[in-house]
């Protein structure tokens, strides 16, 4: 395959973060919580954790994560250069998933990375009847095997953003309304979030600080760029989905239309995400409304930070430095960009 690159003390915290939960959702669920020196917040168990089992990675203690391609044109795959910098930026490495690659292949991969995005894009991932495309099977097959390492004890973090968020919910509920296309108005869209109840239960709002908390509901800090979306309703018809998963959050869109925003699994570290927190941070193109506000760039470096530790849990690792560096993206010589300010990997197969 040829890649071308066309110190407030602990008790005080501890109530303030139980007030700030019950006014915000209603909730009495309790959390305890710590604040170190960044003002990010992290359980003191995932911190050592973490510290463990970086030691076991390919060498220089950088979690590999796998990024899922999609199609560029009939010959070629890409992958949109803001996803890299958002694995890049928290410490970690970026590697292509090619999803016209074998299942063999594909699964070979997925047993040596750490992690694994599915990211945005306007790929077909569903047929008429709900059934999925060739490219949301892959997807299916890589979550299902996911899982299948969170089963035998093997902590294995995806997140899915825009598209891959509705790829999951279509791979675990293959009905022809699960995801519906064309009936949301939200194709350049800054939005806030309105959090429900089950952030209480969330691995996620266990540790995201009380200012993002804040402006995640206040202000226009997630940027939304998709016509096609989850309705709460639909999300809480099928079992399949509201029994699986925590519906955290929903937003609404230029006609006043509520989607599902956030999920959360509620049995394996999976999470999806409708807007794109790669983009404050990497996209500065000044005709969309892409929010660069403190908040927005925070909250974006916050999930960053967020899934790389998750990632950094997963001791699957490499043969060799040499064999984890033969498939990382940043082998290659150059970056040309397609049309400012995007950047695309382009796969040829």
């Amino acid at each position: 395959m040829l890649l071308l690159f066309l110190q407030t003390s602990e008790c005080t915290l501890r109530e303030a973060r139980r007030s700030h939960i019950r006014q915000q959702v209603g909730n009495e669920h309790e959390t305890e919580w710590k604040q170190y020196n960044s003002g990010r917040r992290i359980m003191d168990s995932e911190k050592i954790v973490g510290r463990k089992m970086r030691m076991k990675h390919y060498g220089d203690g950088r979690p590999v994560i796998g990024i899922f391609t999609q199609p560029y044109n009939e010959t070629n795959d890409h992958i949109m250069a803001a996803y890299v910098k958002f694995v890049e930026n928290a410490g970690a490495r970026a590697v292509p998933i090619v999803w016209r690659d074998p299942d063999e292949d594909i699964l070979s991969l997925v047993s040596k990375i750490n992690g694994i995005i599915f990211p945005g894009g306007g790929t077909a991932f569903k047929n008429e009847d709900g059934s999925l495309t060739e490219h949301s099977r892959k997807v299916e097959l890589v979550l299902n095997k996911v899982k299948e390492f969170n089963d035998q004890g093997v902590y294995y973090p995806i997140l899915g953003i825009c598209m891959g968020m509705q790829q999951i919910a279509q791979s675990e509920a293959p009905y022809k309304d699960t995801v519906e296309l064309y009936k949301f108005d939200s194709n350049d869209d800054a939005n806030n979030v309105t959090l429900w109840h089950s952030v209480t239960h969330s691995k996620l709002f266990n540790v995201i600080p009380n200012y993002l908390i804040n402006a995640l509901q206040s202000e226009n800090i997630t940027y939304n760029h998709h016509h096609d979306g989850i309705f709460p309703s639909i999300w809480n018809k099928y079992p399949i989905l509201r029994d699986h998963y925590y519906l955290l959050g929903t937003s609404y869109d230029e006609k006043g239309v509520e989607y599902v925003a956030l999920i959360e699994s509620k049995h394996y570290p999976i999470w999806g995400l409708q807007f794109h927190p790669e983009k404050p941070l990497y996209d500065w193109n000044p005709d969309l409304q892409i929010p660069h506000s403190p908040s927005a760039l925070q909250l974006s470096q916050f999930l960053s930070d967020f899934f790389i530790r998750q990632a950094s849990y997963n001791s699957n690792k490499f043969d060799s430095a040499q064999d984890a560096f033969d498939h990382t993206i940043e082998q290659v010589a150059a970056s040309l960009p397609m049309y400012s300010p995007k950047e695309l990997y382009i796969f040829n197969i």
